[in-house]
């Protein structure tokens, strides 16, 4: 009967609804207590450090950047060598800035050091294939880099194969050079594509690496179905034809593809291509034109199909 008794009185009791302040009360101080718990080991765990600034020889090294000169330079990548393709350009000259950094302070007096071409691990003439503004350059007091300017050339040589020159830091007596496999470690090397990774394999800082060629390659808007497989002699025919008819040069296939290779303009170098290998097919064999795999070369609006090689054809 007690039992019994108790349980009835626990059925009888009414909870009373809390007020919408009440609410908010409580959890303040629920959420209070959660904080005060999670930021209590970390209190403990917090220990005064002091800042340790750099105190040895101030250094410098080449810091070229990928990028555009209007990019933010403390958010670009370190880049190991630069790059002059000729093969894209209109221009027969091309000036390059090389930016020079300092690891280190920044000091109030200028800090003068010098740059030495490294010649046996040049291919370029100087005079001919570049010309180096100064064998010397300056930090400037208050900064902490600066820029060196080198001119470079289309020349026979560098339309023949890709011409190298190679450039070294000369630190004088307010710089050093901690790199290499004594110092402070190289710069890490980044993927680079086909063409160009044969050019970043220097990870020194010290020296820097100018590549120069006049080397053609496949246009971003390329249309393989108006073109075909692409190939270095079919493109040359295409913009010698383009240039030609439309006044369109390499620079604008390389730098606006979406505008030279949309569909309608693409259709129309492909008819003005096909009209000129139709006729030098009806002149006979011996003008024909072949790709550089051999086969008949061919864009959209010619009589045979992609990939089929001369001796399956027929001279009219």
């Amino acid at each position: 009967m007690l039992f019994l008794s108790h349980r009835k009185s626990l059925t009888n009791v009414q909870l009373k609804p809390i007020s919408k302040k009440q609410s908010e009360q409580i959890m303040k101080k629920i959420i209070y207590l959660i904080c005060a718990l999670v930021s209590l080991p970390l209190a403990y765990s917090c220990k005064e450090h002091e800042i340790a600034f750099y105190d040895g020889v101030d250094a410098i090294f080449f810091d070229q950047q990928y990028g555009v000169s209007y990019y933010d330079s403390l958010r670009q990548a370190h880049k190991n060598y630069s790059y002059i393709p000729f093969g894209v350009m209109d221009e027969r000259d091309s000036l390059l800035r090389i930016k020079i950094e300092v690891a280190g302070h920044i000091r109030d007096y200028d800090r003068p050091f010098g740059i030495e071409v490294v010649a046996d691990s040049t291919t370029a003439v100087a005079g001919e294939d570049y010309e180096l503004a100064s064998n010397e350059a300056v930090i400037l007091a208050g900064q902490n880099s600066t820029h060196i300017s080198l001119m470079t050339h289309r020349t026979p040589r560098s339309e023949e194969g890709t011409i190298q020159l190679q450039l070294r830091l000369i630190p004088g007596e307010h710089f050093s050079l901690p790199f290499g496999s004594n110092g402070i470690g190289n710069m890490p090397l980044r993927d680079e594509n086909t063409e160009t990774q044969p050019m970043s394999t220097n990870a020194d800082p010290a020296i820097h690496n100018i590549f120069i060629n006049c080397n053609l390659r496949k246009p971003q808007g390329w249309n393989d179905d108006k073109f075909g497989i692409y190939s270095e002699t079919k493109y040359k025919l295409i913009l010698e034809i383009s240039e030609e008819i439309f006044g369109w040069t390499v620079s604008d296939f390389d730098k606006d593809p979406d505008n030279v290779m949309k569909t309608t303009r693409s259709v129309r170098i492909a008819n003005y291509v096909s009209k000129y290998l139709l006729e030098q097919y009806k002149k006979g064999r011996e003008h024909w034109v072949i790709d550089e795999d051999g086969s008949m070369m061919w864009v959209l609006g010619c009589s045979w199909a992609s990939g089929t090689m001369p001796d399956n054809m027929t001279e009219i």
